[in-house]
């Protein structure tokens, strides 16, 4: 059977239902205006939403131009690198029209990793995505030192190699496409996924019916 859930503006308190024939959770609030947020409706929405990722996924890595770590000799997270090249997750997330989320993770945080995110915007936007914090963290890939000095100051331009530089996008493009594959052979298992988790923050699945 569906689950429902009614949200309302204030919320107070979450009371969870649990009949034989269904399951519903109810946010109780002041100000009842009477939200219903059907997990069918909620599915249908992450569907939208994985295939327009999915998407938007592809056409980045299929452009090749993946960020350069200039900044540490080992594989490391580089959400936006010396010359504006973002990583395939924030490109993603850019692309979904998140410009001023992105921009600020690049400046609070530029070697964020997704597997550490617990709360917040970027959190909100992973439980909206389609695709489960797994998948994205796997989308995130860290990536090879293309120089061979490099330097920790991200405020310091360093010279690229070249040589480095298109083994490494050779290597990260047979990475994201095996990622792809991955993605096409687990979305029923992962969009129920991630049906659940939304479903767990009822006011922003919500937010998500309701543009």
């Amino acid at each position: 059977m569906s689950r429902v859930i009614t949200v309302s503006t204030v919320l107070l308190s979450l009371a969870l239902t649990t009949a034989a024939s269904a399951h519903a959770y109810r946010v109780d609030t002041q100000l009842d205006v009477g939200i219903v947020v059907d997990r069918d409706a909620i599915r249908a929405k992450l569907v939208e939403q994985r295939a327009a990722n999915l998407a938007r996924f592809r056409a980045y890595y299929r452009a090749k131009v993946y960020p350069s770590n200039v900044y540490k000799p080992g594989a490391l997270n580089v959400w936006r690198d010396q010359d504006g090249h973002f990583c395939a997750a924030a490109t993603i997330i850019r692309s979904s029209g998140e410009t001023a989320l992105v921009d600020k993770v690049a400046e609070q945080n530029n070697f964020i990793r997704l597997v550490d995110v617990k709360q917040g915007p970027l959190m909100d936007w992973i439980l909206t995505s389609g695709f489960t914090q797994e998948e994205l963290v796997m989308i995130q890939k860290p990536f090879r030192p293309v120089t061979v000095r490099p330097v920790p100051d991200p405020d310091t331009t360093v010279a690229i190699d070249a040589a480095l530089r298109t083994e490494e996008t050779a290597r990260l493009l047979k990475v994201y496409r095996d990622v792809d594959a991955k993605l096409v052979t687990a979305q029923k298992a992962s969009l129920e996924r991630a049906v659940d988790r939304l479903m767990a923050h009822p006011e922003l699945a919500a937010k998500l019916l309701n543009g």
